[in-house]
């Protein structure tokens, strides 16, 4: 479906990420984590609510809300922040306060641990670059719009966060990929121009899109989850992580 183009020749001075199914892979499908989440949530709002919760009547309203939240998040390129969503359920059902809260988001945080993996590759691929003096960033939306303590979690477990010079995350800025703001933000917090620096993701619509749209290299990371988009053509496609240095003259 995605040809190669020819070998990136001209020197780089920073190399941007995406963070889902690029450096880390978590689940295979998001409809059964999220599910999984909604159910955990009513379980624990049927025990704190002073009032009888029906199960299904519950369940159709958090799923809505969650329809809802990507539908925005997807025409307006803005996030919907989890706090917000599920703080208006918890509040319909009289049980929100701060602790509540945070344990729903911890929640919708632990589906996403049942299965997260490293992509292989990831930590040799950021050693290199950081050992060639180049500059690395991160540009990633939060699954679910969770807060950026909970991807920073994660990026942290696997030793990832000493590589990078600067992390943008949805949460932070309000916005999502591709709003170009996102990667202008990016590139403005590393101190490049968009000319000098390229991005890899996995998403054509999100990460390609996004990139190219304010003038950086755009590598596409091929992964089960990647969808075709019309008009969205990447510099380069890689299968496997280690292929990126190939990409990059430091010379």
């Amino acid at each position: 479906m995605f040809k190669s183009l020819p070998v990136v020749t001209e020197l780089m001075e920073a190399v941007l990420f995406d963070l889902g199914h690029t450096l880390i892979d978590y689940y295979c499908d998001w409809r059964d984590p999220e599910q999984r989440g909604v159910e955990r949530i009513y379980r624990m709002v049927s025990e704190m609510s002073p009032a009888p919760v029906d199960r299904n009547e519950f369940t159709a309203d958090l799923t809505e809300r969650l329809v809802r939240a990507r539908e925005r998040k997807k025409e307006d390129m803005v996030e919907v922040p989890l706090t917000e969503l599920l703080g208006g359920c918890l509040e319909r059902y009289r049980c929100l306060d701060e602790v509540t809260l945070h344990e729903g988001l911890e929640i919708f945080y632990g589906v996403l641990l049942e299965e997260r993996e490293l992509v292989p590759g990831a930590v040799e691929l950021l050693e290199s670059l950081k050992e060639r003096g180049l500059t690395i960033g991160l540009i990633s939306d939060v699954a679910f719009g969770l807060p950026s303590e909970f991807p920073l979690r994660d990026i942290r477990h696997f030793g990832l966060d000493r590589y990078f010079d600067d992390m943008v995350f949805s949460t932070d800025v309000g916005l999502r990929k591709p709003h170009p703001k996102v990667f202008k933000i990016a590139l403005s917090n590393l101190g490049v121009s968009a000319s000098d620096a390229m991005y890899i993701g996995n998403s054509l619509y999100h990460d390609i899109k996004g990139a190219k749209g304010v003038g950086m290299k755009a590598v596409l990371k091929r992964s089960v989850f990647c969808v075709h988009e019309d008009g969205v053509e990447p510099d380069h496609t890689v299968s496997q992580l280690r292929e990126i240095e190939s990409l990059i003259n430091a010379a």
